[in-house]
Formats: structure tokens, sequence, C-alpha cells
């Protein structure tokens, strides 16, 4: 019984020294690999690289105002490090009104946002909305307004598409910077 003890055991010790590589072995299979890898990634190709150019057009195009106010979704293509941080910008001098949003003018900001075709409300540098039917709205006890159906995004990272009412999107009254942009 002990000789068969032995020898499994000596058959293990050995199966299993057997699998081991030295580590140069080790080394040379993993340089074999990296290099395989590398031969084997795919090339650039040039209908990727015509995309990242017209991205680079849109980002760089003064027009970007009224594009994003035709198509919303036109923010998800501009490729900057911010795009709302760019529509800011920009609106502060394309916007026929710049106003600061709080909870003791959002009824007056609405009721001037009804004689312009687009009004755009932003929170921070991470939350844009463009009003979408201002008379479709629901009453929002902490604005104490009746606040429209919008469309627009948060940034969380990427951006994340919101239909909501806007009191939804750009949340309750406090300290972060909200303006809105009305435009002819």
């Amino acid at each position: 019984m002990k000789k068969i003890l032995i020898i499994l055991l000596l058959t293990t010790i050995f199966a299993c020294n057997s699998g081991n590589k030295t580590k140069s072995e080790t080394q040379k299979d993993n340089v074999s690999n990296i290099k395989t890898e590398t031969k084997n990634e795919p090339k650039k190709d040039y209908i990727s690289s015509i995309k990242t150019e017209t991205k680079t057009n849109i980002d760089s195009n003064s027009d970007i105002i009224s594009k994003f106010l035709a198509d919303i979704s036109i923010l998800k293509e501009v490729e900057d490090k911010n795009p709302i941080v760019l529509f800011q910008k920009l609106a502060k001098d394309k916007a026929s009104k710049v106003l600061t949003v709080s909870k003791d003018n959002m009824k007056d900001i609405l009721s001037s946002a009804k004689k312009y075709s687009n009004c755009v409300i932003t929170t921070g540098d991470h939350t844009i909305v463009k009003i979408i039917d201002i008379n479709n709205c629901k009453q929002s006890r902490s604005w104490e307004a009746c606040m429209p159906f919008a469309k627009g995004y948060i940034k969380k990272g990427e951006f994340i598409l919101q239909e909501d009412y806007i009191n939804n999107i750009i949340g309750i009254p406090d300290s972060q910077v909200r303006k809105a942009y009305l435009f002819d």
C-alpha cells in the first residue's frame, strides 16, 4: 500500500512540474503573443477618418446654435470637452435674451418664452433642455409654476436623453446656475 501511495504522489508531482515553464520560456511565449496580436490588428479605416473630420467641422461651426434648435440630438455629435459649455458660450451672443433662472422669476421667463420661437434652459455645465411644447405644462410645487414639456440631455459621463417636464430635468431650485436662452 505504501508503494502505491508513493507512486501516486510521485506521479502527481511530475505531472504538475511538467506543465510548468521556466520564467524565460513564459516571457518568450508572451513576446510571441504580443507580436502576433500586433500583426492581426486592423488598420485604420478611411471612412472612420472622414467621420472624425465631419465631427470636427460641426464643432468649429458657428452655426451650431441653429442646428441645435432644429435638432437637439446634434449635441451628441459635437466633439468638444463639454458641448453644453460650448452652447452656452455661443448662445450668449446669439440669443435674443439671456436670463438667469430662479424660483422667483420662473413664471415670468416662461411667460416671455411664449413670445419667442425657441427657449433653451441650462443647469450648470451638465444639463440642457429645449422646450418642445410651452402649452403642455404640469404644475410644479417646488418651482411654483406650470413647467412645460421639454427634451434635453443630462451629462453623466455620457449624454442621457431626457423627455419630460422641465422641472424633472433641471431639478429643484437651488444654488446651481440656470440660464434661459430665448431665440427669435
